[in-house]
């Protein structure tokens, strides 16, 4: 079967003018043929017309996006393809096989979803231990809950849409909040990377960040603290 008749790509992006070239130029390497790719864009920068520029031998739509958690739910409604692969705007991927293993496992191991490591791309020493200490924590975690970082999330459609997609009232985190409704026994985090790069370390802080995501999960079960999570430094 065809990449293009197995998976469709949807990207959430708002205002990536910076990054969403180097996105479209990684998905060009990864040989994907005609496979749709759905941006879902609320920008009020100059990213519609870089999409434009640069989405030559891809096959690129541009729809109306929202909050994070919206926009994916939005792209995924217009999907027909078995599986759905979420990618964030500013990832960069370091091999040219990535979404045709990540596919070819899903299939070959009856998998519903599937994520990756993460790895800095800027050479920023901190920000790169700060990623290899997540990727070992989510290791050990996997096995009792699963967590596809939302930068690269392949899942098949019928379960993403029995698990209700995307919980559109969280405006971060919400690929924790779906990635742990589904079997540890149908989710794998493969050998592969995908690349972003220090800026949000940058905007909050090493320690800044380091205190958000251990606050995040050791309230994933507070509701009234996501109700009231000020996301504005982290999304800014």
């Amino acid at each position: 079967m065809k990449l293009s008749d197995t998976i469709t790509i949807v990207v959430p992006c708002k205002n990536e003018e910076m990054y969403i070239h180097h996105l479209l130029d990684s998905l060009r390497s990864q040989n994907i043929g005609d496979t749709r790719i759905i941006i879902a864009d609320c920008s009020t920068d100059n990213t519609r017309q870089v999409i434009h520029d640069n989405s030559f031998e891809l096959n690129v739509e541009i729809i109306d996006g929202g909050p994070v958690s919206i926009a994916k739910n939005r792209g995924a409604q217009l999907v027909t393809t078995p599986y759905i692969l979420f990618i964030d705007a500013d990832v960069r991927f370091f091999k040219d096989t990535v979404i045709r293993d990540a596919v070819a496992k899903m299939e070959s191991k009856n998998l519903d979803l599937i994520g990756l490591n993460i790895k800095c791309y800027d050479n920023d020493k901190r920000a790169m231990l700060g990623f290899m200490v997540f990727n070992g924590i989510n290791h050990v975690l996997k096995f009792v809950s699963p967590f596809a970082v939302g930068a690269f999330m392949l899942t098949r459609r019928d379960r993403f849409e029995e698990y209700g997609g995307f919980p559109e009232q969280c405006t971060t985190s919400e690929d924790y909040f779906l990635s742990k409704k589904y079997s540890p026994k149908k989710f794998r985090i493969i050998r592969h990377h995908l690349g972003q790069d220090s800026r949000r370390f940058k905007k909050m802080g090493y320690l800044g960040m380091a205190r958000y995501l251990v606050k995040n999960f050791v309230n994933r079960n507070n509701k009234a603290y996501w109700d009231n999570l000020d996301n504005s430094k982290y999304w800014g």
